[in-house]
């Protein structure tokens, strides 16, 4: 959850015109967050499915 507040918060802050440093270590933590947020989607999507059979 926090790493997706920081996620927010860089998103709002280069909607405000503020630039942020990219580096490689903040795409790949940006990479991990996305992939986590997409598998815990998924998992919760299959848990549903199989709930409803």
């Amino acid at each position: 959850l926090e790493a997706h507040h920081s996620q927010t918060s860089l998103i709002q802050g280069e909607a405000r015109g503020e630039k942020a440093e990219v580096s490689l270590l903040l795409v790949h933590a940006q990479d991990h967050l996305m992939n986590a947020i997409t598998f815990k989607d998924l998992a919760k999507e299959i848990v549903d499915l199989y709930r409803s059979k």
